[in-house]
């Protein structure tokens, strides 16, 4: 048998590689490991193959096949990887341990430890391999925003200020979800948001002839049709959409079955590329011929922003999950609203405004008044006035923390009632109040069903709005169940959603302006007259309003997107 010689193999792969060409290499390196089975580089390469592919399974087999051999070292590495992307933290976890056993100075593997704890919750490991981590030149950035992200979570507020200080000058990068859950500067999130991109401003918006079809093509992209809160603003919206103007798709990953259900009804097709590679994700949703696309996820966690560019759809729009700008050219447009971006920040994003007349955010068009449970059922106390904050652990701060406990100071029949994220988040939440009040007067609500979720909320008494990223869901949670929400109005996108939503509801008295109005506005509501006729309005201004007439929110919400492609066409 002709024996083809090593190098020529390289030669055409490289070839191929050079044209990116990637699914080509595969029989190329087939053929040179049956010649060369003890070149284990050649293996090596396939799993990478395989990987970019997202061929997700035959990278693992194929990475495993060389955990004996001399590149076992790289193989528990590239598999604790391949694991912690698709969500198996304990064995990406055991690998990377596994790797570091072999060398202990491979800070490859030490990172990727340091990811996996992090998601698994083992938040003290993973802060303390950060540690270790930041002397390393390359990793060192990465574990500071690692670390950031561990102590935003566990409410570790010991080195506030100073991280908040390397943030606002744009010392060191963040990914820009962290950036705009920490400050609240919209120069400062843009600049850091063209960093993380590596991108200068561009606004260039190529024109293209729109397709020949009597319909707008209209797709959607998302990774959220499941339990997440952008499902539960979004489930309505398609259902309402006019089919005789648009043809609707849904391009969608790690979605959950009833959600998809929900969806798919309602559409022309609903798309599955949970299991497709970047590459073939492209392509399938290039084929549909897309007038626009709607990014519903784009750059918070978990994202497949790696498919987004602009040869997808002759416009694309950023919209609902990222409160903020993604500084990528990619985005020609995005659905906003002049309360939480007005006009003078354009200059601080990368996509073009397209203002919805009222909230740019969308709900379910539901009321929630109907109480059906007691605090019982929730363990909490009858007799004493429930501040609320449920809002996710990230989202709290040490500024409004301490408002809220001089409320508690002042108000003996006060109780405070927020999620629990975990044993190092309650630590530090005891450590931060310093015996000021009984911590028992601090009650830590655990996750629950979504359903179940909606009925306890019922029964806080006043909610209490973050004050660097707002409650979205959750604001117009407590709002549908009838609940006064008192929230600061911000600088930036993230920080303003509540005062947007607010304002639409047309109860602008709930919206302050400063610390001691933030303070004095939630003191008022403790007298039970004035919280009741707070909530009557509520309720009536539930009716009356625009907030939830999603058949409104629609029409004007396709008319923004006509706009678009008339600036196009």
């Amino acid at each position: 048998m002709f024996k083809k010689a090593l190098n020529e193999f390289i030669a055409e792969l490289k070839t191929n590689l050079d044209s990116k060409n990637y699914t080509e290499c595969i029989p190329i390196l087939l053929s040179a490991i049956e010649q060369y089975p003890d070149e284990y580089k050649l293996k090596l390469n396939l799993g990478n193959i395989y990987k970019l592919l997202g061929r997700t399974n035959d990278a693992v087999i194929t990475y495993k096949s060389l955990l004996q051999t001399s590149l076992g070292l790289i193989a528990h590495n590239n598999l604790s990887l391949i694991l912690l992307e698709n969500g198996d933290y304990e064995e990406s976890i055991r690998h990377s341990r596994e790797a570091l056993m072999i060398n202990e100075n491979y800070n490859d593997a030490r990172y990727n430890l340091a990811i996996a704890l992090f998601e698994n919750k083992e938040f003290n490991e993973s802060l303390s391999l950060c540690e270790k981590l930041k002397e390393d030149n390359f990793y060192s950035n990465k574990a500071y925003e690692l670390k950031l992200r561990i102590q935003q979570n566990i409410c570790d507020w010991s080195e506030y200020e100073k991280n908040n200080k390397l943030l606002i000058s744009n010392q060191v990068m963040t990914h820009p979800f962290l950036h705009i859950s920490s400050i609240d500067d919209e120069e400062s999130n843009y600049k850091n948001s063209l960093l993380w991109n590596n991108e200068s401003k561009t606004n260039v918006i190529e024109r293209n002839d729109k397709n020949h079809s009597d319909k707008i093509i209209l797709g959607f992209f998302c990774g959220e049709i499941r339990n997440h809160p952008t499902f539960y603003l979004i489930k309505n919206l398609f259902k309402n959409l006019n089919r005789d103007t648009f043809s609707i798709y849904m391009f969608s990953y790690n979605h959950a079955a009833d959600e998809k259900r929900y969806v798919e009804k309602d559409i022309d097709d609903f798309i599955d590329i949970t299991d497709l590679s970047t590459d073939d994700s492209k392509k399938i949703i290039k084929k549909h011929k897309l007038d626009i696309l709607i990014d519903l996820t784009t750059i918070i966690s978990h994202n497949r922003s790696d498919i987004i560019e602009k040869s997808l759809s002759k416009i694309i729009i950023s919209y609902l999950a990222f409160p903020g700008t993604t500084g990528s050219s990619s985005y020609d447009y995005m659905i906003t609203d002049k309360v939480v971006t007005p006009i003078e920040q354009q200059k601080y994003y990368s996509e073009q405004f397209l203002y919805m007349p009222n909230t740019y955010q969308i709900n379910n068009g539901e009321t929630n008044f109907d109480t059906k449970t007691t605090r019982d059922n929730f363990n909490l106390p009858n007799d004493q006035i429930v501040l609320g904050c449920l809002n996710q652990s990230f989202k709290l701060d040490p500024i409004f923390f301490d408002i809220w406990i001089n409320i508690l100071e002042d108000f003996s029949k006060t109780c405070l009632w927020i999620l629990n994220h975990g044993k190092d988040m309650k630590e530090n939440i005891y450590k931060f109040i310093n015996n000021r009040i009984d911590k028992e007067r601090i009650i830590f609500a655990d996750r629950i069903d979504y359903g179940e979720h909606l009925k306890r909320i019922q029964h806080i008494d006043i909610a209490l709005d973050t004050r660097i990223y707002n409650g979205h869901t959750t604001t117009i949670e407590m709002l549908q169940a009838g609940i006064p929400l008192v929230t600061l109005e911000g600088n930036h996108f993230a920080s303003r959603v509540s005062a947007s939503i607010l304002k639409t509801l047309e109860i602008e008295e709930l919206i302050t302006k400063n610390y001691d109005g933030y303070k004095n506005k939630i003191v008022s509501l403790i007298n039970n007259e004035k919280r009741q006729g707070i909530k009557d309005l509520i309720k009536n201004k539930m009716q009356t309003s625009r907030l939830l007439d999603i058949n409104y929110f629609t029409k004007e919400f396709e008319k923004i997107i006509l706009d678009a492609i008339s600036k196009r066409f």
